[in-house]
């Protein structure tokens, strides 16, 4: 009997809860998403937040569907499927995502209204504007 208590003490009434910090879980330092995350600060996504209403109930974010996408197109993921189990299984998703698990409609209702075509152009310009002038400079 102690031995129940104890589980139930531990686990709260048999419902396991893991707690961690994803930072110790041995992220490699030199993942790619650090250096998508650095080079998302530096972008403008008005554009892409324009497209956003504040009426109905909260989605995701915007921002981050956004970084998901890119960060899967990096690393060579098309399909919705996949990224939505990656963000469920991969560090470095999960990091991105902040833990968020967005399903396969939040991601094509991402892709065919608020990421319209202009919108994406302007986004990747920005993405990509960085690295043209760093050639130039060498």
């Amino acid at each position: 009997m102690l031995k129940q208590d104890y589980y139930n003490d531990f686990f709260e009434f048999g419902q396991q809860k893991i707690n961690f910090i994803f930072y110790e879980l041995g992220l490699p330092d030199d993942d790619p998403v650090y250096t998508l995350k650095k080079v998302m600060e530096d972008l403008d996504f008005s554009g892409l937040l324009a497209c956003y209403s504040d009426k109905g109930r909260t989605g995701y974010n915007l921002i981050m569907l956004y970084g998901v996408i890119t960060y899967a197109n990096m690393r060579g993921v098309r399909a919705v499927d996949r990224i939505v189990d990656l963000c469920q299984r991969d560090l470095a998703f999960i990091w991105l995502a902040k833990g968020q698990k967005p399903q396969w409609d939040a991601f094509y209702d991402f892709k065919g209204k608020k990421l319209t075509g202009e919108i994406l152009d302007e986004l990747n310009y920005q993405f990509l504007r960085p690295k043209i002038s760093s050639i130039k400079e060498k």
